[in-house]
């Protein structure tokens, strides 16, 4: 298994740190991780099971305080 997200994107994100990224597709795991000061979330989905997934974040200022991923 290798990463098959966009070159393009990862690269923005390197160049400009924003505060956070939000992203997923339907055939993706959850997951977060760091790209540099960046959290990336991508929430994950089992669509063929009808579960919904998602991220409820708590944001101070420019900081992201914590966040929970959810499912229902």
């Amino acid at each position: 298994m290798a990463p098959a997200g966009s070159i393009a994107v990862r690269d923005a994100i390197q160049k400009y740190q924003p505060l956070l990224g939000l992203h997923g597709h339907i055939h993706e795991s959850r997951g977060t991780f760091k790209i540099g000061r960046t959290l990336c979330v991508n929430p994950g989905s089992e669509y063929a099971e009808r579960v919904l997934r998602g991220v409820l974040l708590d944001i101070d200022g420019n900081r992201v305080k914590d966040f929970l991923l959810t499912s229902g």
